[in-house]
């Protein structure tokens, strides 16, 4: 099989734009070759072992197993994050977040008063170390209930060097955590089990099933959670940032608000889609 042949095998599975951009990804990442390498045909003279793992990939690749996964990165907030399948692949959106999340975080934090920022369900550790990297005097502290997905959250922390986070064991749903948090940053699990038929099998057949789904009958849970963490840790004033479900964005507002926060927005990401909250205590 050469690059070509596998465009054609993932383009059913993605389409052809992204079948394009993963075959690209890869010939670039692991195997050091341009697109203008590739259209001179120097993909054939790869070595024997580059050959293997070439087929290796492909094979990976075909079964529908994320680029991400396969190459063993992502790439989040300009930084290079280690991914498995213990933890979920970082979205722009969650970018979006993040950026959002670092811009009220900068405005607040002073040398007299550095912040300390929660974020829970860290997963990667993306969000939290991207905060740390960027409010190297903020003190972050990253929560998530899989102890899998922690190992890989520190191992990003240690290879990107954010000695500024700690990373903790906890389950969101029951946790009571130290107060005087001055903005807690959370991409929960948000998406209702009922759509995981709509969802394709690259992310429902791999990525974690604990960080993705929440039970039709219960859809808010986590959020009610995180207010409840909110109301217990925040410093007057405190935010609470987080990512959600726009299908239901303003069940999501109407929670905060009737839990007595104030300043309660909602943000649209670069679709025009409501994925992101901001609620001031």
């Amino acid at each position: 099989m050469n690059y070509r042949e596998l465009i054609a095998a993932l383009t059913p599975l993605h389409g052809s734009g992204e079948a394009r951009a993963i075959v690209r990804m890869v010939m670039e990442e692991r195997f050091h070759l341009s697109q203008t390498d590739l259209l001179l045909g120097k993909d054939t003279q790869l070595s024997a072992t580059d050959r293997t793992e070439f087929e290796k990939i492909a094979s990976r690749l075909i079964q529908g197993e994320p680029v991400q996964y396969v190459l063993g990165f992502a790439d989040f907030c300009g930084h290079r994050f280690c991914v498995t399948p213990d933890v979920l692949i970082p979205r722009p959106e969650t970018e979006e977040l993040t950026r959002w999340a670092m811009d009220e975080c900068l405005a607040s934090n002073s040398p007299s008063s550095p912040c300390h920022i929660l974020d829970l369900c860290t997963g990667s550790g993306c969000i939290a170390i991207s905060l740390a990297l960027a409010l190297p005097a903020a003190r972050v502290t990253a929560v998530d209930i899989s102890a899998a997905a922690l190992d890989v959250a520190r191992h990003n922390a240690a290879a990107l060097g954010a000695a500024n986070v700690t990373f903790v064991q906890n389950d969101v749903l029951i946790s009571h955590l130290s107060p005087l948090i001055s903005c807690i940053v959370s991409n929960p699990p948000y998406v209702c089990q009922s759509e995981a038929v709509d969802m394709s099998a690259t992310v429902t057949d791999h990525e974690p099933s604990l960080a993705l789904f929440v039970p039709d009958e219960d859809p808010l849970l986590f959020y009610r959670a995180i207010a409840r963490i909110g109301r217990e840790v925040l410093v007057p004033g405190g935010r609470i940032m987080v990512e959600l479900n726009a299908a239901l964005a303003a069940s999501t507002r109407q929670l905060f608000v009737d839990d007595g926060y104030n300043d309660v927005q909602l943000r649209n990401d670069q679709f025009g889609k409501p994925r992101m909250l901001s609620a001031k205590r």
